[in-house]
């Protein structure tokens, strides 16, 4: 199995200058899952430089808000869309997925699997569930295996659930609060197993738990190594 473990990320207190350059340098990951573009699109030139200086990593890439909360994966989400991908273009032979995570309301997941089809990304979409109702739907819960990659997700709300598949895509959000909490070594330990008892060719765990992501992420991914090995 191979493993890739990064931050929500990088521009913390940890990162000593803010930038993707220190991340490269200093942070010992293979991954890094872009959180800000979900608020507003990068400039083209921005881009580019990432392209350059994260050359080494593997990327995943949150969908902008207009596409998944204020459109909801309607028409106009789509053109929306093609615009986003148009943009990340330069970046897009290191990206591995782009990330749409769903409103804590929204339940259409038909509509969400049409998106998703029209997109052409496959298993390149990954697909992080919010609503509880949806999640506890094992029908629903196999349509979207089998037609995009499910967020896998560790949280307050949602404990340390792994999907099936050939990908595992894991988020880690924290879990007695969100964003705030650090994980133990027999924790990360724990929830590595699991992924492991799925069989995965491939594993993405990312960390968004803000002060400890770093830390943390760089102890899972040598757990993870250990393991699959």
């Amino acid at each position: 199995m191979q493993a890739f473990v990064g931050t929500s990320g990088w521009y913390y207190e940890w990162n000593e200058e803010k930038s993707l350059d220190w991340f490269v340098r200093n942070s010992k990951l293979n991954a890094v899952e872009l959180n800000a573009s979900f608020y507003r699109f990068p400039s083209p030139n921005t881009i580019k430089n990432w392209s350059v200086k994260g050359a080494g990593l593997r990327w995943s890439v949150k969908a902008h808000m207009s596409v998944t909360h204020k459109h909801q994966f309607n028409e106009r989400a789509f053109e929306i869309w093609n615009n986003f991908r148009e943009r990340f273009e330069p970046l897009d032979p290191l990206i591995d997925f782009y990330l749409f995570q769903t409103p804590p309301k929204f339940k259409d997941i038909g509509k969400v699997l049409d998106f998703a089809k029209a997109t052409g990304l496959g298993k390149r979409f990954a697909l992080e569930i919010r609503n509880r109702d949806v999640l506890g739907d094992e029908w629903l819960c196999e349509a979207i295996v089998e037609k995009v990659t499910p967020v896998s997700v560790d949280s307050p709300d949602f404990r340390d659930r792994i999907f099936p598949g050939k990908i595992v895509y894991l988020r880690m959000h924290g879990r007695e609060g969100w964003y705030c909490y650090a994980y133990s070594g027999k924790e990360m330990r724990e929830t590595a197993g699991k992924i492991l008892e799925e069989g995965p060719e491939k594993a993405y765990v990312y960390f968004n738990n803000d002060h400890n992501m770093l830390k943390n992420a760089r102890v899972m991914l040598d757990i993870m190594n250990e393991l699959s090995t």
